[in-house]
């Protein structure tokens, strides 16, 4: 019986988690409570978070685990003089001071005065630590485990085989060449943030054509001998300079693919055209690379984590393949998750239960949502207590209005899964051009995510069933009927595609009986669901964020625990 903590942390996504014997039971990313989006700080306030959730104190713990292994980054500088060389020899200074960054988180973790300071840590090489938080919360015994993002230590991705509750590792990419940092680079390139605004390059890729397609093959291919992703080094700049000076592309992009767009310039079809290019190119390499791992692995049962695997439409892509009949991707599969990863790695059990649902943060009772809506002006609003939050949300929904839905324990990872959503009906196109302009105040051209009850999620969509484990987290994207494509045109993409999330009664019960009073009242089991926040800020965690982020966006209501706060008529 072990209760050991799992810390993310120096890089983006801060995050804490806890397992005891073998069963996560808590984890929270740090943003969700500082209010720093993609924070790097220690976690101190989402570790407090955990061992409340768990019903802990510090010297309870067993054992503490860290997302990385500083030894490791020793081998970053090598990896990179000789797949980058010559061109990465003007890094190798930064390399080597990452190596000393990362050599201080456990001093860091021995600062903060949190823990106790016997606590073993232990590290955990990243890119294991993105493999155990998928296979070991997975309900697979044996499967073929892959891991894809930017870089680990010097790591970019990897396959482990996953046995008995095993993971050996395979096969494995390294630094520079890198499934995250081609879409990063390329996301900068579009005006975006990289390790921050992938998702939406995603969303703009479905608006563009194939005109571009010849000229992004040059940038990256795969070699199916050898399994090794090759970057055309000429094209990108994050081997060859320092960190804080690189651009991620090069010169030699923008002659191959013209100017890039600054952030405040207009996105034209030419934009729309290379986010295409580039998601068609991804697509491609991320299938090979899984062909490899399974010719490696001979498994049917497919675990994929890391940051690339939180890209819907190249999920979407793996699922629709065949190659795999089961798929599971962790929830948090970006850097959050490896909290997860890590503790569950060093674990000292041999007990592992599958991760049922996402919802692993913390909950506020009654009294402090009432105190919370203590502060909204009653000259403009009413509050009022209902014994069935459900319905009255249901009934919002019939009316056409847009609500923010607050309950329970707040989810795990990126995506709001129903219990920090913003809920609206589907059934009309201005209603989602209204959230994206005037609630969320972000670009036009991104898509939401229909949640449908999921007995009747076929009746709507096209799903393949290798994506079962997956579509409950909205990690993938499927078609939409084109029978049906007229009752839902505020959650379906330009494409014809939506990011689908279903919605079971046993594991996510309070958002289903939403849906299924919705159904009820419209004849839908199908609500608009989007996370509850505002332009650039996270997901709200407290009822104050709620109530905060319910006055500033103009929603039309607030559904917090068993409160209905609505505008009062005039």
């Amino acid at each position: 019986m072990t209760l050991t903590l799992g810390l993310n942390f120096g890089t983006h996504d801060a995050a804490a988690a806890i397992v005891h014997n073998g069963t996560v039971v808590a984890a929270v990313e740090e943003e969700r409570l500082n209010r720093i989006k993609n924070t790097k700080v220690f976690p101190e306030q989402a570790i407090r978070s955990c061992l409340d959730l768990a019903g802990a104190h510090p010297q309870d713990l067993d054992q503490a685990a860290l997302f990385v292994d500083p030894k490791l980054h020793l081998l970053l500088a090598p990896s990179n003089l000789r797949y980058g060389t010559p061109a990465s020899i003007g890094s190798l200074l930064s390399d080597l001071d990452k190596y000393r960054t990362r050599r201080r988180l456990p001093h860091m973790v021995r600062r903060s005065g949190l823990l106790p300071g016997h606590l073993p840590l232990l590290p955990v090489p990243h890119h294991r630590a993105h493999a155990a938080s998928a296979y070991l919360t997975s309900p697979f015994d044996d499967a073929v485990v892959v891991t894809l993002d930017g870089r680990g230590e010097y790591e970019t991705a990897a396959i482990y085989d996953g046995t008995g509750g095993r993971m050996t590792r395979r096969h494995h990419i390294v630094y520079p060449h890198s499934f995250g940092y081609l879409y990063s680079a390329l996301t900068r390139y579009l005006g975006f943030r990289p390790q921050s605004d992938e998702y939406k390059v995603m969303g703009l890729a479905a608006y563009g054509g194939p005109q571009y397609f010849d000229r992004i093959r040059h940038l990256a291919w795969f070699d199916q001998r050898t399994g090794r992703l090759h970057l055309n080094l000429r094209y990108f700049d994050h081997h060859r300079r320092p960190s804080a000076q690189r651009n991620l592309f090069s010169p030699a992009l923008v002659e191959l693919l013209g100017p890039p767009r600054r952030p405040e310039d207009a996105i034209t079809d030419r934009h729309r055209d290379i986010a295409r290019a580039l998601q068609h190119l991804l697509e491609q390499l991320v299938g090979s690379y899984l062909a490899f791992a399974q010719r490696l692995v001979p498994r049917r049962s497919l675990c994929l984590a890391g940051g690339v695997a939180l890209n819907c439409v190249a999920n979407a892509t793996v699922i629709a393949s065949g190659r795999f009949d089961r798929i599971f991707i962790q929830p948090a599969a970006g850097d959050a998750g490896t909290s997860i990863g890590a503790a569950l790695a060093t674990a000292a059990s041999s007990v592992r239960r599958p991760l049922r649902h996402a919802f692993l943060g913390p909950s506020y009772d009654e009294e402090t949502i009432r105190s919370a809506l203590s502060g909204i002006p009653a000259y403009r609003y009413r509050v009022r207590h209902t014994a069935e939050p459900h319905r009255e949300a249901a009934r919002l929904l019939r009316e056409e209005k847009v609500i923010g839905w607050f309950q329970d324990r707040m989810e795990f990872g990126p995506r709001a899964l129903g219990a920090r959503s913003i809920l609206a009906s589907p059934q009309h196109a201005t209603t989602a051009s209204r959230i994206n302009a005037m609630i969320k105040q972000r670009e036009a051209f991104r898509p939401f995510a229909p949640a449908v009850l999921a007995e009747h999620a076929d009746d709507f969509f096209a799903l393949p069933s290798a994506g079962a484990l997956v579509y409950p987290y909205m990690l993938a994207t499927g078609t939409v009927h084109q029978q049906q494509r007229d009752r839902l045109p505020a959650v379906v993409h330009v494409d014809g595609s939506a990011r689908v999330q279903t919605v079971h009664r046993d594991t996510n019960p309070l958002l289903w009986n939403v849906i299924d009073a919705y159904h009820e009242l419209s004849g839908l089991p199908v609500v608009l669901n989007t996370s509850f926040n505002g332009a650039d800020e996270p997901i709200v965690c407290t009822p104050s964020d709620a109530v905060s982020t319910f006055l500033r966006c103009g929603l039309d209501a607030l559904v917090a625990g068993p409160y209905v706060i609505e505008e009062t008529t005039r």
